[in-house]
């Protein structure tokens, strides 16, 4: 969940009680079951209807940009993860990233400048259960699409994976 860079005075003149539930409710993990939404709302002693439209006037209003999940995937069974980097043309990358980003294996991808030294403009992660079926899916990619400089930079390490905080401990429901 992103909050707009918005000033707390701000914040506080434009969003109610409610809202700020709402969003303290989305701070912690939603619940891995068929309707969260409908669990949040419950907790929160409203109606689905309600939170939905709030959800909704909150992303309207550009106080809530996205709510989105964090995959751990070294706890779902993927023990290999790279991100692959290249360059594709202009003409291109929107197309073929489109199509890649949408792969079972890549979780996200992104567009980025080039520099000098640097010259991959199109990054996607990629994720396999080790690392000799994630290379099986790079060369798989690299075929397909006709890549001829690219790299790999493997995950040694996960650092930081959490979600934002905008309230306290001490956050007056």
């Amino acid at each position: 969940m992103t909050i707009n860079n918005i000033s707390d005075k701000e914040f506080g003149e434009i969003v109610d009680q409610l809202d700020k539930r709402i969003i303290k409710a989305l701070e912690t993990e939603i619940p891995l079951i068929l309707n969260p939404y409908q669990k949040i709302a419950e907790d929160l002693n409203i109606d689905r209807a309600e939170l939905l439209t709030r959800l909704q006037k909150l992303k309207e209003r550009k106080i809530l940009k996205r709510i989105s999940a964090i995959l751990h995937h070294r706890d779902s069974g993927y023990q290999a993860n790279g991100m692959f980097v290249c360059h594709f043309s202009k003409q291109k990358i929107e197309e073929v990233g489109k199509e890649i980003s949408e792969l079972e294996t890549v979780s996200h991808c992104y567009q980025r400048r080039t520099y000098q030294n640097w010259p991959y403009n199109f990054y996607a992660m990629m994720h396999g259960k080790n690392k000799d079926e994630l290379e099986t899916k790079i060369e798989q990619l690299v075929e397909k699409y006709e890549i001829e400089d690219y790299q790999v930079l493997y995950s040694t390490e996960e650092l930081k994976k959490t979600s934002m905080k905008y309230f306290g401990s001490n956050f007056d429901n």
